[in-house]
This record gives structure tokens, sequence and C-alpha cells, in this order.
């Protein structure tokens, strides 16, 4: 059996005031923040605030609150709280931030009294309750986002101050103590007092405060000059006026005495590409030029003028030391100048003395000059071609005679030459036709030899022949008396050889064209038997063709 669940009024009025709580929390209290924003908050009810305070030293005072809510989710009440959003203060690459702090204490009467009007207390960013004194805060903010309370700061970006990779800073302290009257240096204060600081300030990037600190940059790299307003009398009185280059620069440990020295307004003039920066520029017009000039007139009016336009050939000079007096005057103005400038804080590379400037008396001279420099010129020239020819005459006749030599030598050598190759010649034709002699007879007895064999042969040849035909022809005699005549003879041995042929083509004695022949075929020689008749033939085909019957 279930029983019915009832809730108690009290019960029912506490959650509904729970969830109505939390509808108005989120519907009216809730405050969303976006990135880069925040929120200045003002209590509406609390203590009233100190006279001549413009922002709440803590939260039990009703006003604008220092501490500032960052991005986020936040819930407020807006029946005990307003608040406004703003944006983060952002400061750029090579920027900073000076603070002037709008609420606090007030500085002392005394601190005023002796110029001191930079507020005290270190800089909270999360606005602490004890906020420091007004004014100007000594700490900047470099690069970055910061989220400070509008009626707390105000904000002052600047650009950072940038010494080069070839320059240095001079730092001047704005403020601070009283440097004493009797202080050891004219031109430096200790460290902390009012002025200039001794020690230079290395190149980067520096984020200071322009109400405390200022840096200036000196350039320390190497300037090269060149000067055309000197001019001081020769030593036979004409006006010289020399080119001078100079290379000089600042040397670094120097540079906050010489700003000390030679700054106007604040600054260090160091331009000098055009005549009118040379002008402007301190060090050029305090500095190098004065001493510059002093020497350049105490030496080099030891010197002729036309020294100083053409280069003397024939003076004597000791050694490693240099003739031209220009060089000389470079040289002196070197040990001069350079020990006076490295003093100051200049250091001097080089110093070069130049070719002067032709005013109308200097150039007659030179006219007159060069004209007797080109008379010995040509003079030697001319010596020179005169000893020229006389060498190349020399050597003309050297070679001529050493090619005649040379041709003499090969006509010789050619002689002699022709008197071994016709003596080999000879004893070579000498040898020649004596063996061509010997192989003649050795021939010629060779042939006779032959001709005598041949001659034998052919006898003995002949005579067999003889032999051989003579017996031939008896045998031939004898068959020829068997049959009576040389006619019966022949008769039968043409018909011996056409026998085996006429038995084939008549078939039949009886036959008309066989009767023709029948008497011959069927008649014998009765003398000769019939073996011997057969023998005959042989006998005879053995003797010569040519053989005639004697």
């Amino acid at each position: 059996m279930l029983t019915r669940f009832r809730l108690s009024p009290l019960l029912f009025c506490i959650i509904a005031a729970g969830i109505g709580w939390g509808v108005f929390l989120w519907t009216y209290a809730r405050v969303e923040v976006e990135p880069d924003a925040f929120l200045v908050v003002t209590h509406r009810w609390g203590r009233t605030l100190p006279e001549g305070e413009l922002v709440a030293p803590d939260e039990s005072y009703q006003g604008i609150q220092r501490r500032v809510l960052p991005e986020g989710r936040h819930f407020l009440n807006p029946v005990f709280y307003t608040w406004e959003r703003h944006p983060v203060i952002k400061v750029p690459e090579k920027f900073c931030a000076v603070l002037i702090r709008k609420s606090g204490t007030e500085i002392g009467a005394e601190r005023k009294a002796l110029n001191e009007f930079l507020a005290r207390g270190a800089l909270d960013l999360e606005a602490a309750e004890k906020p420091g004194e007004r004014g100007i805060v000594e700490q900047v903010l470099g690069p970055g986002k910061y989220r400070l309370n509008p009626y707390v700061y105000d904000v002052e970006t600047i650009p950072a101050v940038e010494i080069e990779s070839q320059q240095v800073g001079v730092k001047i302290l704005l403020w601070g103590r009283e440097p004493p009257k009797d202080r050891a240096s004219s031109y430096f204060v200790a460290d902390g007092e009012r002025g200039v600081q001794r020690s230079f300030v290395p190149s980067g990037t520096h984020y200071i405060n322009p109400y405390v600190t200022k840096i200036v940059p000196v350039d320390v790299r190497a300037h090269t000059v060149v000067f055309e307003d000197i001019a001081f009398p020769s030593k036979d009185g004409f006006t010289i006026e020399p080119r001078v280059q100079v290379r000089y620069k600042v040397v670094p440990e120097k540079a906050p005495e010489l700003f000390v020295m030679l700054c106007e307004d604040g600054t260090l003039y160091q331009k000098d590409d055009t005549y009118e920066d040379q002008l402007k520029n301190p060090i050029l017009q305090k500095l190098i030029l004065p001493l510059i000039r002093g020497y350049v007139r105490i030496e080099g009016s030891k010197h002729d003028a036309r020294e100083y336009i053409s280069n003397p050939k024939d003076a004597p000079a000791a050694v490693g030391k240099p003739v031209n007096p220009r060089e000389r005057l470079q040289e002196e103005l070197m040990v001069k100048v350079k020990p006076e400038c490295e003093k100051l804080g200049i250091v001097i590379d080089y110093i070069a003395v130049g070719q002067p400037r032709m005013n109308p008396t200097l150039e007659e001279l030179a006219n007159q000059i060069r004209e007797r420099e080109q008379a010995r010129i040509t003079r030697s020239t001319n010596q020179q071609k005169v000893a020229q020819f006389e060498r190349e005459q020399t050597l003309k006749s050297t070679e001529a005679l050493a090619q005649q030599r040379k041709l003499v030598i090969d006509a010789n050598t050619r002689l002699e030459r022709a008197k071994i190759d016709a003596r080999r010649r000879l004893q070579n034709e000498d040898a020649e036709q004596k063996a061509k002699l010997d192989s003649a007879r050795a021939r010629l007895e060779g042939a006779r030899q032959r001709a005598e064999a041949i001659l034998i042969s052919g006898k003995a040849e002949a005579a067999v022949l003889i032999a051989e035909n003579e017996a031939a022809v008896a045998g031939l005699r004898t068959a020829i008396a068997g049959f009576g005549s040389s006619d019966a003879f022949a008769q039968y041995h043409i018909l011996l050889r056409l026998s085996p042929v006429l038995s084939e083509i008549f078939a039949s004695d009886t036959s008309e064209f066989a009767k023709l022949f029948s008497g011959y075929l069927q008649t014998r020689p009765a003398a000769l038997p019939r073996d011997k008749a057969e023998v005959a033939p042989r006998d005879k085909a053995e003797v010569a063709p040519n053989a005639v019957p004697q």
C-alpha cells in the first residue's frame, strides 16, 4: 500500500527560492567576458570614499574597485555591482608602456621640494590593496597584453630605444639624487645621481622610461672624411691647398665624455657626408680639424711648392723614409695628431695628404715643372734610344758573324759528308761489280757444263732413236716382203680395221652391197700364218709414225 508523499510548505519555499535564485543569477547576474577584454567593477554599497580618492581602497568601500575581472564567466549581482567592459592594453614589439598612477597617496611636500616626482610603490598589475603613490611609475611594461584599470593607471605607449650594432648609448638620468657640488668630475655623476652616467649603454633594444632615463645613441663606426678647406704657405711663398683625407672613429668608452663636451641641444651631430654636414659636426670642427690645420701649417711650410707638385727623383733619402714631402707631411700628422685625438676619445686610423688644388700661380709653376720634366724625359728617352740602337747594331753584327760561322761550318760539314758518301759509294760499286763479274763467270762455266751434258745426252738419245728406228724399219720390211707388195700390206691393214664395223652393217653375205666386198673379206694371205699376220700390225704400231723405210 503506497503512502502519499507530501512536501511541507517550508521545504517547498526553500526549493522554490533556490530555483528562483539560480534563474536570477543565470539570467541577470551572469556576465560573459570575451578574450582580450576585462571588467571594471563598481560597488553600489559600502563606506564612503576618503576625500581625494577616486578608487575604493578595498571592497568595503563603495565606488570603483581596483581589482579587475579577466576574461571568462562571472556572476555579479546587479543590485550590488555595476561593471564596464574595457579592451586589454596591447604593447607592440619595439615599444613599451609608461604608467601614470592616478590613485593613491600624494607625494610629500618635502620630496616635491627636492624635485622628486616619481611615485613610490611597486607596480602591481593586479591592483592590490596598497596602491602606492600617485604619479609616474618608474617601471615600464614591455611588449605584451595587460589588464590595466583605466581609473587607476593612465598608459602612454612609446617606442623603445634602439642602439644599433655600431653605436653605443650615453645614459642620462633625469631623476635621482642631486649630485654634490664638489664631485670629482665635472662631466659625470655617480650612479643614482641625476646627470650623465660614466658607463656607456651597449647596442640592443632598451625599454626605458623617458621621464626617468634618456639614452642618446653615439656612432662609433669608422668615418672617412675629406677636408678641402685647408691652406698653408709653402717655404717659397706659394699657397698650398691640399686635399686631406682622414679616417676616424669614436672610442666607445669615451662616448659619454665626448657627448658632454660637444653636445648641442641634447644631441651629438655626427654626419659628415657633405660640406654643410662637416660644418655642423663638432667632432670635426672642434677636435680634429683644428689639430690638422695647426700641424699642417707648421710641417707643410718646411717644403717648397714644387715638391708638392712633382716628385723629386734625385733627392737623397734615408733608408726606410719617404722622399715625397706629402708622404712626410702625412707621417708627421699621424705622429702629432693621433695621440692628441686619442686623449679626447677619437681614434685616427690614417691621414692621407693628396695632390694640392691648382690655383693660377701653382698652375704656372706646374707648367714650368712639366716642361722641364718633359725635356728631361725626352733627353733621357733619346739617350736610351741611342744606347738601344748601339746595342741593336752590336747584336746584329754579332748575329751576322755567328750566322756566317754557322754557314761555313755547315758547308764544311756537307763537304766532308759528300766525300765520305762518295768513297762509300765507290767502294760499294767496286764490290758490286766484282760480285757481278764472279757471278757471270760462275754462270758461264755452269752454262758450258750444261751444254756439254746436253750434247752428250742428245747424242746418246739420237743413237737410241736411230737404233730403234732401224729395228722398226727392219720389221716393217720383213712384213711387206710377206705380202708381196706394199699396197697389199696397206690394203690388209685397212680391211683389218674396217672388218668389225662392216660385219655389223652387213648382216648377210648374200646382199648386193655385201657382194662387192665379199672377195676381200674372205681373202687371207696364204704365205703368212694367222698368228704372224696378227703380230705384224702390233709390230708396225710400235714403229714411230715419222720413221721412213730404208
